[in-house]
């Protein structure tokens, strides 16, 4: 099934054998070594606490500290995507977290940028075919404001040239919506998409700030608000979308087990919802799995998979003609698989 991946972070989805590679030659990992042992011991496991699993990043962060790995690895994750079914691809990044080595962020960003531009050019199976992607700038959770108003400067500037929209991520311990509102607020003025990592942790509360402070557009996990009636009921009302990552939300112990994912109560009580990675190489991953796993553990029908494909398209940040045309391809594409083909067969 065709479908958008709305919610995947690049220091998260190397390919095996570029990781490898790149820990090879920074000398992460010894060329000797077993690099299939290195690789497993970075994967997430079920139960680990969110904190455990932001630790993870340091890894991959360190690698992605050039031009050429940064602009490899994003051109890799958008062909790789595009295989597995992927229309359209949002790839997440923090400019400041590659400049260990003398680049600046404007430089990662571009390099990121001319990667995924690469890919898109290069995946795709010729005229008249889909595949678009761009960048969501994420800023850090304890992030200064200035680092705020920097990021989302650098953001504003690349509107329309490879940057699709504002996030905020990492450890959500540290959340404090208030300190971030102006900034979100310009951005969001300036015509980009606000996506805020929110309720991934224990805390519905910080899904109401992330919608009434930020202006948040859609939710990054959100599994909290499926424990509070007021705060559903604020992302029906607001027609705001979950970025529902099951893997990842095993992993970082958001959820006990897949069966406990509250996708089908987002549903059920009217909350736009779509299916995301949120990280390739650690939740060892493709959007089809996700797909898979919706259907086969939380007993989601074709139907009702094929309504969140099409929700995909509709929840991109992509300029409203786009936006159109993309759903467009994604409602025709599920009408084929379902063996449908009147108008109005999914629902809207």
């Amino acid at each position: 099934m065709l479908a958008c991946d709305l919610h995947v972070h690049i220091d998260g989805s190397l390919r095996e054998s570029t990781l490898a590679e790149l820990a090879v030659e920074h000398g992460v990992c010894p060329a000797r070594a077993d690099g299939s042992e290195f690789l497993s011991g970075l994967r997430f496991r079920e139960g680990m606490t969110l904190a455990a699993c932001l630790g993870r990043f340091e890894v991959t962060v360190g690698l992605l500290q050039s031009r050429r790995a940064l602009r490899r690895v994003a051109d890799e994750l958008v062909r790789d995507s595009y295989l597995d079914g992927v229309r359209h691809l949002e790839v997440r990044m923090c400019p400041l977290l590659h400049t260990r080595s003398g680049l600046s962020a404007e430089e990662a960003l571009e390099a990121v940028v001319a990667g995924i531009e690469r890919g898109t050019a290069s995946a795709s199976g010729g005229a008249g075919e889909w595949l678009s992607a761009g960048v969501i700038v994420s800023v850090l959770e304890g992030s200064s404001e200035s680092q705020c108003a920097y990021l989302t400067d650098m953001a504003l500037a690349h509107s329309g040239s490879g940057v699709l929209g504002l996030d905020l991520a990492g450890d959500e311990a540290l959340f404090d919506a208030p300190r971030f509102e102006r900034h979100f607020a310009r951005a969001k003025s300036g015509g980009l998409g606000i996506t805020v990592h929110a309720g991934e942790d224990r805390d519905p509360s910080h899904v109401t700030d992330a919608v009434e402070i930020l202006g948040a557009d859609r939710i990054g996990h959100g599994v909290a608000a499926a424990s509070d009636g007021e705060v559903l009921d604020l992302l029906a009302e607001r027609r705001t979308v979950v970025e529902c990552c099951i893997s990842s939300n095993v992993h970082t112990g958001a959820v006990t087990s897949v069966s406990e994912h509250p996708l089908p109560v987002f549903l059920r009580e009217g909350v736009r919802a779509v299916l995301a990675t949120d990280n390739r190489f650690f939740s060892e991953t493709t959007l089809s799995r996700e797909y898979e796993l919706a259907g086969r553990e939380l007993s989601l029908s074709r139907e009702e998979l094929a309504m969140l494909s099409v929700e995909s398209g509709r929840a991109s940040f992509l300029p409203s003609g786009d936006r159109e045309s993309l759903t467009t391809l994604l409602h025709e594409n599920s009408d084929a698989e379902l063996g449908t083909s009147k108008e109005g067969d999914l629902p809207t």
